[in-house]
């Protein structure tokens, strides 16, 4: 039973890698990879990360 929850939630955080990552301007591409990866803990990474910043333009 702990195996199938393991894989079902590390199978559920790569969506959820993907929407949090375009939320936050990030490379969702780059968050779905993380998240195969390293499973749970990359939207735990983007909670931490917040936003991405966005280079102003000097004028």
């Amino acid at each position: 039973m702990g195996y199938w929850l393991f894989v079902i939630i590390t199978t559920g955080s790569i969506p959820l890698a993907g929407a949090m990552a375009r939320e936050r301007n990030r490379s969702s591409k780059a968050w779905l990879w993380a998240a195969v990866a390293v499973g749970p803990l990359a939207p735990l990474a983007l909670l931490i990360l917040g936003d991405a910043k966005i280079p102003s333009s000097a004028g």
